[in-house]
């Protein structure tokens, strides 16, 4: 059986958030409060930055966080002794997932907390297309199917936010 090297340490710790992966109770919601954590501190410090002029400056770092999960994930698995094809300890892929829900979102408390629970529940019951992304191979899987589950609680988070401001407007008229 092979040891972990230190560059195997590094990777588990970032694929597991600094370890917190390795909580047994419900380490994908570690990952995604993480992530909302990290997101609101984010918005509260640099407001302007989730704005409307820096879509494209979020859609890349978007992306580049994207591939460099799939990157830490799959020597995070290489690692990992259990056999697992997703280990639950690497919750990077739900970081990552959870921040695509809230692409081109107004961020408040209301859209923060109901993008928390509508990405959990795509990512906890898989519906399709979500559930096709595990079937692929590595790193690419572990990270894709939270991706997808991110972009579908996205499209429902930006639905329910335009359908909030459609019938406030039609109130308030």
């Amino acid at each position: 059986m092979k040891k972990n090297n230190a560059a195997d340490w590094l990777y588990k710790g970032v694929a597991s958030l600094g370890f917190l992966g390795y909580i047994p109770l419900a380490p994908g919601t570690i990952g995604s409060l993480v992530s909302v954590g990290v997101l609101w501190f984010a918005a509260g410090r640099f407001p302007a930055y989730f704005g409307t002029g820096f879509v494209a400056c979020q859609w890349v770092a978007l992306m580049l966080m994207v591939f460099v999960s799939i990157r830490i994930a799959s020597r995070a698995a290489a690692a990992n002794r259990t056999g697992d094809a997703d280990p639950q300890s690497i919750i990077v892929d739900e970081f990552v997932g959870q921040l695509i829900t809230f692409f081109m979102v107004p961020i408040s408390l209301r859209t923060v907390l109901l993008g928390f629970f509508l990405f959990r529940f795509f990512d906890i019951v898989k519906p399709f297309p979500v559930h096709n992304m595990e079937e692929i191979e590595g790193g690419t899987g572990i990270v894709m199917d939270d991706v997808v589950a991110g972009v579908c609680a996205n499209v429902v988070l930006l639905c329910a936010v335009w359908g909030y401001h459609a019938v406030h407007g039609l109130l308030n008229v």
